[in-house]
């Protein structure tokens, strides 16, 4: 067991961790993702107070009539009332709290898939530069061995000295383009470690979250924008039918007093008159945001189908686009390589060498931005797919 455990360390050190593990480490760790399921929590004591019944009200009365103080002939009244809600006005509040705990929850989905649409973003960026450091380390080596190939050659008089400071200048670029790439490779980097919420350095795997292939997955799940406009269609629901009835509470009473000559028991109820405001200026408000919300919600569905369709389309171009350059690439390897040999030989030109060198460089960086738009694409369609809800 201590054995398996020394290899596995000994294996994430060599190869870097997977971006599931740091994913799943990410999501139990993270101070974002804890902050923002405490919003739930918040949202049903919110619920619970709302819900709670108002406290009863004691009125205690003492009385004395006689002319002089402390006569013997003494009054006296209790009465207690309490607020009693209408059957229609509670069943609204307890739709109000359901349409509530739906719009937290539906917040809740979108900041943990905007999370996880950022993490996602953020690793593919970090990839991208750290495999256009190492492509950078590749074309450093090729043009210096081309350098070194023109210095040869200028040495023993067969080139000029334009040609051996063009060689070295495109090899000095190389280098500097490559202390850029480290900088913003550190950047990215600890905005991970900062995104994530982890403390200690970790080492990551470069490789692609996705493939390059053109195949992705559909899902009938909702956008995280399109439920939190279906939980506001709801709240706005459970706002018409609070204001569904013309009053919302009574207060129900009762009392004694007891008199020199009598007691009296007294029992009743005070009913609001709907005489000046009868709760339809609300009953219409609400009606409305219902009808704006329905129709952005609709309108929503339609923007989506067109992205969804928009990313489908561009990952099957960027994926043609892959194996293109794919092609290009190996041909364009085997003309350098044929192309220095004729020139260390004195037997090639050397323009002719630089331009292949350099466009084979180019076709090396469009492969890598191919894959990356290819990972950036796919992340969009998911996020739009709502694979990231769960």
């Amino acid at each position: 067991m201590k054995t398996l455990l020394i290899l596995s360390v000994f294996s994430l050190s060599l190869f870097g961790m997977s971006y599931e593990t740091f994913k799943t480490k990410t999501l139990k760790h993270s101070n974002i993702l804890k902050s923002q399921s405490l919003t739930l929590q918040t949202a049903q004591q919110r619920n619970n107070i709302l819900l709670r019944a108002a406290n009863p009200t004691l009125n205690l009365e003492l009385s004395n009539y006689n002319e002089k103080v402390g006569g013997s002939d003494v009054e006296y009244a209790a009465g207690i009332s309490q607020t009693i809600r209408t059957g229609s006005y509670m069943n609204g509040l307890q739709e109000k709290t359901t349409a509530t705990s739906l719009l937290s929850k539906a917040f809740v989905t979108q900041g943990r898939a905007g999370y996880i649409k950022t993490l996602e973003t953020l690793y593919t960026e970090y990839v991208f530069q750290s495999k256009m450091l190492t492509l950078l380390k590749q074309e450093y080596t090729l043009s210096n061995r081309v350098t070194a190939m023109v210095k040869e050659r200028y040495e023993s008089g067969s080139e000029n000295r334009v040609a051996y400071l063009q060689a070295k200048t495109e090899t000095l670029t190389l280098k500097t383009q490559m202390y850029t790439t480290k900088q913003q490779l550190a950047k990215l980097y600890y905005q991970l470690l900062a995104v994530a919420g982890l403390t200690q350095k970790v080492s990551l795997e470069k490789k692609f979250i996705y493939s390059i292939f053109s195949k992705t997955k559909s899902s009938a799940k909702l956008s995280p924008q399109q439920q939190i406009l279906k939980a506001k269609e709801k709240l706005y629901r459970s706002d018409y039918s609070i204001n569904q009835s013309s009053f919302r509470n009574f207060d129900l009473y009762a009392g004694v007093e007891q008199e020199p000559d009598q007691g009296i028991v007294r029992v009743g109820v005070n009913i609001p008159l709907s005489i000046n405001n009868d709760r339809s200026e609300e009953r219409m408000l609400a009606k409305l945001k219902m009808q704006q919300t329905q129709l952005d919600n609709e309108q929503l569905s339609i923007n989506v189908r067109s992205q969804k369709q928009m990313y489908k389309a561009a990952i099957r171009e960027l994926s043609q686009q892959y194996h293109a350059l794919r092609a290009l690439q190996n041909e364009q390897q085997e003309l350098t390589a044929l192309l220095q040999e004729g020139y260390k030989i004195a037997k090639g030109s050397l323009f002719q060498l630089m331009t292949a060198k350099n466009k084979l460089i180019q076709t090396r960086k469009a492969l890598l931005q191919t894959q990356k738009m290819i990972n950036d694409q796919k992340i969009e369609l998911r996020f739009l797919q709502g694979d990231y809800n769960d």
